[in-house]
């Protein structure tokens, strides 16, 4: 599966999106966020949810 969505650097690892994900694929790395590829189902609540626009689209 190919994932739709990628966090960058520019996350403030605030965790509003793992809050919203409804099947739990984001989850806090060293640094930042991280979605998990294989649990995502694209469904793009994170990418409503971030306020540092760190979320987008690969």
């Amino acid at each position: 599966m190919v994932m739709a969505y990628m966090i960058s650097d520019k996350c403030d690892a605030c965790g509003k999106c793992k809050e919203v994900c409804p099947v739990e694929a984001i989850a806090k790395g060293e640094k930042k966020y991280a979605i998990d590829a294989e649990t995502c189902v694209n469904c793009g609540q994170c990418v409503d949810e971030c306020s540092s626009e760190a979320i987008a689209e690969v």
